[in-house]
């Protein structure tokens, strides 16, 4: 009886042991940080910058961007990989009249394109918008793959007259997590 106890308790402990270190491996967060990437990304457009953005009451280092525009990084997507970023417009364009930025990431293999969301932001009509709008995007079907993450601006939405007045998108905190 008492060899069955301990054969019993050392394989408790085992696998206390076994799972515990699993889930050590698994919970240790890989972080990209695409800004402390931003000299190596590819840009279409002019101006692209770096700098501190206040929305609201949030400051953050953001991209600044021009209203037609498109900065890629190349990256190697984590396992359990998720973007995290947020979008806005500066608060000089809050005030003024305009129809708002298309804001729209994709991922590329280089052989396949694919949408991963959009969305326009138009602080001057929505007064909701006058802050940092987050977005996190699950990469996790892009797991250990080499891919181009993409993050495009339009002057206007789709179905609209081009209209790039007051147009001042920025990209807030841009980075590659694992959950």
């Amino acid at each position: 009886m008492k060899g069955n106890r301990a054969v019993l308790t050392v394989i408790v402990i085992l696998v206390v042991v076994i799972a515990g270190w699993w889930m050590f491996r698994r919970g240790a967060a890989e972080q990209i940080d695409l800004l402390a990437h931003f000299d190596q990304a590819q840009k279409d457009g002019q101006p692209f910058a770096i700098e501190e953005v206040t929305l609201g009451n949030e400051k953050k280092r953001a991209i600044t961007a021009p209203a037609n525009g498109r900065v890629r990084f190349h990256v190697r997507v984590p396992n359990d990989g998720w973007l995290k970023v947020s979008l806005g417009l500066k608060p000089e364009a809050w005030e003024k009249e305009g129809n708002g930025v298309y804001f729209f990431v994709g991922i590329s293999d280089g052989r396949a394109y694919e949408n991963l969301f959009t969305q326009t932001v138009n602080p001057f009509k929505n007064a909701s918008e006058r802050r940092w709008i987050p977005v996190v995007v699950d990469l996790s079907a892009y797991s250990g793959q080499d891919m181009e993450i993409m993050f495009n601006t339009r002057e206007s939405g789709p179905g609209q007259a081009p209209d790039a007045r007051n147009d001042l998108p920025v990209w807030g905190a841009p980075e590659i997590v694992t959950r």
